[in-house]
């Protein structure tokens, strides 16, 4: 009896937990229901008085919150995330309209940890097939990159979560904040200190489309630095709209083509583990996706189902529409060499779209205090295959406007050489993206004066007219035509001049089937025939042949077709050189380069400076009429001199050049991929130099011209009235300037290097040694005391001669580890070669020289002493 107690007690002890449990899990389950209950509630109170926004994304925007929901088929789903200053401030990088990441939006998903949903980054230049080895250990290796949390507010009956996303966009999500920093920096080129102040920032719009949702919000970063941009009203708080832009990435991604290196095209690439064949990267081209609709007609072409479309966005003002879509339109021809008809239209923005909204592609207005750049075209492309999905092109008003009319521009004419050979890293990059710095913008401001004076010159214009509309046309349409060409995926082509032989340079018939030059992807020159022939076209017409035949290549629906339309790269009107090849003291081709025209450009060059030489006498007639500030004639000097530099650049790069070309074997009239320019050429471009920029009248400036240059007396905020901190014309730094320029690039380390290179690839025969190249410049820029007995030598000279010391001085004594052995040994004996002749003209009896060219040679000669006793630098 005892026993069957005990046992059952100890089996109603053991079912005591059982019981306890099922009643623990009854309670669990009756509160996770009634939870859900109050969720449900909680979702509908959270909602009751907000906006909804339906479309890609729905939101509920209420006064000081933005929610969005988010179901199971929104977690872990890819999307892409972008970014746009909506509204800047006009100066220092900060300009409405531009994108914050060129082509590669961020690839973002949302998931969901531990109640909180996270919007991740996600890494997309990394890849390999699904369901490989290789896919783990990518996994293993890449993570994403966690850039916002919010918490789960409340689920709905249905499961869709609501979580509260406005910090996410009145914040700093898109990390501006740098940007911003830069552009309040005491020091340049060092970020500054600024902070994001939420109570001085909202949401200003919210948008949902079936496709994506748009999202602007004004933000306030507060500058705890002294300077800031003149054109912030209070500089204390800089003010910036940014608009995010969420879209749905393709359901079916485009099928891509291959990048190939003869046609140039913007890249997606992708370095894929997956499997090695001559290289890890997998490089496909930028551009739209255009597909036939139904089988081509009897001419060959067929109608796309979808054809690309840009909008010219209301801010244009109507004056440049007309250019602007016959810009856009001009490229309809590339596409039928594709094979389609109609395959690119311009259209006005409908009233109720939103330019930002990325449906659109658009063409913008922008007008700013300190212009970053003068038009740029960036575009938003799919980062798994290339597809372009959105272009937002931007022009600069300051840029048309300072074209059409006179304008201010203190650009340093020494620049125009500089910013061909000296260019830094960062900057390349830019350029390499299409990215129009600010030298385009002054670039493009110096040849409408030069146009504006060569049609004063010949009567067509007075001094107070701006550049006719006919002309202003010309240059909008063909700006049109280069920044749409880049948002087709076309990178720049600066040896399409090249294709234009210089006898048809002129001929209005050839421009319009070829073009002035063969690429609207060009950087140009104005296309100003000397007083012997008529002008026909200052910039191209339409497009040229060159962008055909990259159009053909890219968009062609067959691949097949594609790998053999790129094989004719060596065919006439196909000729193709981009930044890489035009920028840069490594740049070895001379036909590479920006704002030049012909396919001699030494022959050009010499032309273009022949026809500013003959003007200059001429400005104070051609610049100013009664009531006139002086300035103008000083700032049209200034201006031509500019462009008289450019003219004179790609001279220098046929010392020791190479012809250079992308050809590959067995390619249609193939060439070999480096080809020695001839030596009599190489002779001509140093003769050239010598002449235009080392003689002893490099300008002919009559005195009673130089007595007219006046000052701008115009004192107040946006306006320079100095010229390099001179209220008078600093005419000797300005030739100055522009010699040293040159001259330091004849003697670069790597222009010697490249020599000794070609005379062992072409032989010494071929090409001017390094010898031949420093005797030469030594004789002509000591011309006055390089044989008995010498004569005065005039400041200019005096100048130009202390440059040429100071650069074969620093070889000598100061050269880097970069510096070939022989340039050196070559710089010491030319020195001491100075040095004897000097003391020769020294010693008595000596010539008549002035007091200044007495002072000038022996304290030339006294540095050449000091130099070659400091003895040899033992590492050398």
């Amino acid at each position: 009896m005892i026993e069957r107690m005990t046992i059952l007690l100890f089996c109603l002890l053991l079912a005591i937990p059982f019981q306890a449990d099922a009643q623990k899990k009854k309670k669990s389950a009756d509160k996770n229901a009634q939870e859900e209950q109050n969720d449900g509630d909680a979702f509908n109170k959270l909602i009751k008085d907000a906006t909804h926004i339906e479309g890609f994304f729905d939101l509920y925007q209420t006064e000081d919150k933005l929610y969005m929901a988010i179901d199971q088929n929104h977690l872990e789903r890819d999307f892409l995330m972008s970014y746009q200053i909506a509204r800047g401030v006009g100066a220092s990088g900060l300009y409405g309209g531009t994108m914050l990441s060129i082509f590669e939006p961020n690839i973002v998903a949302l998931q969901k940890h531990e109640g909180k949903i996270f919007l991740v980054q996600k890494p997309h230049r990394y890849k390999t097939d699904e369901d490989t080895p290789q896919q783990k250990a990518l996994t293993l290796t890449y993570g994403d990159s966690v850039v916002e949390t919010a918490k789960v507010e409340a689920t709905s009956e249905d499961s869709v979560m609501l979580v509260n996303v406005y910090d996410w966009f009145v914040g700093d999500l898109s990390n501006i904040s740098r940007r911003v920093s830069f552009a309040v920096a005491s020091k340049p080129g060092q970020p500054g200190r600024v902070s994001f102040d939420k109570s001085r920032s909202h949401l200003e719009s919210v948008n949902s489309f079936p496709d994506n949702t748009n999202i602007q919000a004004r933000l306030t970063f507060k500058n705890n630095e002294m300077s800031a941009p003149r054109s912030v009203a209070d500089g204390r708080f800089i003010p910036l709209s940014l608009h995010y832009t969420l879209a749905r990435l393709p359901e079916e991604p485009m099928k891509p083509r291959f990048a190939d290196d003869r046609v140039g095209y913007f890249m997606t690439v992708h370095k894929d583990f997956t499997e090695v064949d001559k290289t890890f990267f997998k490089r496909h081209i930028n551009k739209w996706r255009i597909e036939c609709d139904g089988e081509a007609g009897s001419d060959g072409l067929c109608t796309p189902k979808e054809p690309i479309v840009y909008y010219i966005d209301h801010t244009v003002p109507e004056r440049y529409r007309k250019p602007m879509m016959e810009g856009v339109e001009a490229w309809a021809d590339a596409y039928e060499a594709a094979g389609f008809r109609n395959g690119i239209q311009a259209k006005m923005l409908p009233e109720d779209a939103d330019p930002a909204d990325i449906r659109y592609a658009t063409l913008r207005w922008n007008v700013s205090d300190q212009p970053g750049y003068g038009a740029i075209g960036p575009s938003i492309v799919d980062p798994r295959t290339g597809e372009i999905l959105d272009a937002d092109i931007l022009f600069e008003a300051n840029m048309i406007m300072g074209f059409k009319s006179t304008y201010r521009n203190m650009v340093d004419p020494r620049t125009a050489i500089d910013e061909i050979y000296n260019v830094s890293e960062a900057e390349m990059e830019q350029m390499q993206q299409g990215v129009k710095t600010a030298s385009f913008y002054n670039e493009l401001g110096t040849q409408g004066n030069l146009i504006r004076g060569y049609l004063m010159a010949k009567g067509e214009i007075s001094a107070n007219e701006p550049v006719p509309d006919e002309y202003l046309d010309e240059a909008v349409r063909w700006v049109t035509m280069h920044e749409v060409g880049h948002t087709l995926g076309l990178r720049h082509n600066f040896r399409s001049s090249t294709d234009t032989p210089m006898d048809k340079l002129y001929d209005a018939d050839w421009a319009k089937e070829n073009g002035v030059f063969s690429s609207a992807m060009e950087y140009p020159s104005p296309n100003i025939a000397p007083d012997t022939e008529e002008t026909g076209h200052f910039y191209n017409p339409g497009i040229g042949s060159y962008d055909r035949w990259a159009i053909s290549y890219g968009y062609t629906p067959d691949d097949g077709d594609a790998e053999e339309i790129a094989r004719m790269a060596a065919q006439p009107g196909h000729a193709y050189g981009s930044d890489e090849d035009a920028r840069g003291a490594s740049a070895v081709d001379p036909t590479v380069n920006v704002f030049d025209l012909g396919d001699d450009p030494l022959a050009w060059g010499k032309q273009r400076a022949e026809l500013i030489r003959g003007m200059i006498p001429q400005l104070p007639e051609i610049a100013l009429e009664d009531n006139m500030p002086y300035h103008e004639l000083t700032d049209l000097f200034q201006n031509m001199f500019f462009q008289y530099a450019r003219a004179l650049a790609p001279t220098v790069k046929y010392i020791g050049g190479q012809y250079q070309y992308r050809d590959r074997v067995g390619d249609p009239d193939g060439r070999m991929p480096f080809e020695p320019v001839a030596r009599e050429k190489q002779t001509e471009a140093l003769n050239t130099i010598v002449d235009y920029l080392f003689t002893e009248d490099v300008i002919d400036l009559p005195q009673d011209v130089f007595q007219k240059f006046g000052a701008n007396r115009w004192s107040h905020w946006g306006q320079s009235n100095t010229y390099s901190g001179r209220i008078d014309y600093p005419l000797h730094e300005m030739m100055l300037g522009v010699q040293t320029s040159v001259l330091t690039q004849l003697l670069n380390e790597t222009r010697l290097s490249r020599i000794r290179d070609t005379e062992v690839k072409f032989g010494a025969e071929e090409t001017v040694t390094i010898p031949e190249l420093m005797s030469h410049l030594s004789e002509a820029i000591w011309s006055e005391v390089w044989t008995s007995p010498g004569t005065n030598i005039n400041g200019n000279r005096r100048d130009l001669q202390r440059a040429h010391l100071e650069e074969m001085i620093d070889i000598v004594t100061n050269a880097s580890d970069n510096m070939p052995a022989d340039a050196r040994s070559v710089a010491r004996m030319q020195v001491r070669d100075l040095q004897e002749r000097l003391s020769r003209r020294l010693t008595p009896p000596t010539a008549e020289f002035d007091d200044y060219t007495r002072a000038h040679l022996s304290e030339s000669l006294e540095r050449i002493n000091q130099a070659l006793d400091a003895g040899f630098d033992l590492k050398n």
